[in-house]
């Protein structure tokens, strides 16, 4: 990628630094690496919500980069000057003064001036938050700093994510004013070209496929405690690593089936580890994704946890979690232990198949599908809410009756992966001398 951008801040939202949900945070990395081959001398910015703002450094593959938190505040305190209801409010009142005019009012309050410095606004909403599958509440707060930054007449980039689905008037209504009003529209998987026209009508809208910025994230060193206890579960045979997602697993989703899943989800999870111990005569290594303790309503720790301790009761040692902080990045080199990897979070799949392991996804929604088609067939995704308990079986034992091909397919697949993310992105986004970014 171009490496001389003459630009002085570039701003980062829709991902966050502070939370549990380690697929937000390897979005949040793989961005501030892209991010910094693009533009190696900017400063770079994560415009999010926080009480104080700090700052702190992330690894690229250039050497540690910082990033600032521009803080602003999603709450009832009116009052607060950086609250984001208020910021909304007062730009809306005063967009259509004479510019000079507007803009010498915004400059007035510090996070506005930070706004306006930016070149350049990237967003990734969460990756798939996008979307009122999760609640108006979620879509507001990943979307309102977008439209605060598009009603201050600021350039946005939409950076590979999945849109929709939108089945409120409201979310449709707000994903319009953003998708027509962006820069550029990056989508990670061809189903959203459509679910984009069709929403704005406009069939000539261009929206850029490039693959998920979490190919893209380097691993880390685990602590040589960890890497002892992998080299003895090694030892005892084949190793699946398993993801169970604490979103699916969890009592309001599992028992209200909000993602209409097929099997119940807890059922299916005993049934799986049943079939990988006795009928694939493989050890399990439960790998968590959602890492928080008991603040975390999803937090899949304890789950993992409970899980492996359970099994172990009378029937030996043969579901194994080590139970050790370990940052996103050192999950992602965990995962490189295992022989094949079957996944429930998404980034956690890609973090098996951005190091070529073979891979089973057990998808509840169609992003699934359209990120991980490039990379099949070492990857293979099973919709939970068609296939039932014995399609999903066959897949695993297919994966892992053939994992040495499979994992020789996605090591000539992967370098092509990796390389297109940058250069569909630089192409887009040429930047000339003057700073100024055209399509």
């Amino acid at each position: 990628m171009n490496g001389n951008v003459p630009t002085s801040l570039i701003t980062l939202m829709g991902v966050t630094r502070n939370t549990d949900n380690y697929g937000v945070r390897v979005l949040m990395s793989g961005a501030v690496e892209v991010l910094s081959d693009l533009y190696p001398n900017a400063e770079l910015a994560l415009l999010d919500y926080g009480r104080e703002a700090f700052r702190w450094t992330e690894t690229t593959k250039g050497g540690r980069r910082e990033i600032v938190l521009i803080n602003l505040r999603f709450s009832w305190k009116v009052f607060l000057s950086n609250n984001l209801f208020r910021l909304l409010c007062w730009v809306a009142l005063t967009r259509y003064l004479p510019r000079r005019l507007r803009e010498s009012l915004w400059q007035r309050n510090p996070w506005l001036r930070r706004i306006l410095e930016a070149q350049w606004h990237y967003s990734l909403a969460g990756g798939d938050s996008f979307s009122d599958i999760y609640g108006l509440g979620r879509f507001l707060y990943v979307t309102l700093p977008q439209i605060l930054v598009l009603l201050m007449g600021r350039p946005l980039v939409l950076l590979p994510q999945t849109y929709g689905p939108f089945r409120g008037p409201i979310t449709r209504m707000l994903a319009r004013f953003i998708l027509r009003r962006s820069h550029t529209l990056f989508c990670r998987e061809a189903e959203g070209i459509g679910v984009v026209q069709l929403l704005l009508r406009d069939a000539n809208r261009v929206v850029r496929i490039v693959p998920d910025l979490g190919f893209v994230m380097s691993p880390a060193p685990l602590p040589e405690d960890v890497q002892k206890q992998l080299a003895e579960i090694k030892q005892q045979g084949p190793l699946v690593g398993l993801n169970i997602s604490g979103l699916l697993y969890g009592a309001k989703y599992n028992a209200k089936n909000t993602f209409r899943l097929r099997e119940p989800f807890d059922r299916l999870v005993k049934q799986l580890m049943e079939f990988i111990v006795n009928d694939l005569k493989a050890r399990v290594l439960l790998v968590p994704h959602v890492c928080g303790g008991t603040r975390s309503q999803e937090d899949e720790t304890r789950l993992c946890n409970r899980l492996a301790n359970a099994y172990a009761d009378g029937k030996g040692k043969r579901v194994y979690y080590i139970d050790y902080v370990l940052d996103h990045r050192q999950i992602k080199t965990l995962i490189s232990f295992c022989d094949i990897f079957v996944g429930a979070r998404m980034h956690a799949c890609i973090g098996a198949a951005s190091q070529a392991v073979p891979t089973v996804c057990l998808a509840y929604s169609h992003k699934f599908g359209g990120v991980m088609r490039p990379l099949e067939p070492g990857v293979q995704v099973v919709d939970l809410r068609i296939v039932s308990a014995s399609g999903v079986f066959r897949t695993i034992k297919n994966v892992f009756d053939h994992q040495a091909e499979l994992r020789e397919n996605l090591q000539a697949l992967l370098p092509g992966i990796v390389q297109r993310i940058g250069f569909s992105i630089n192409s887009a986004l040429r930047v000339e001398a003057d700073g100024k970014v055209t399509k």
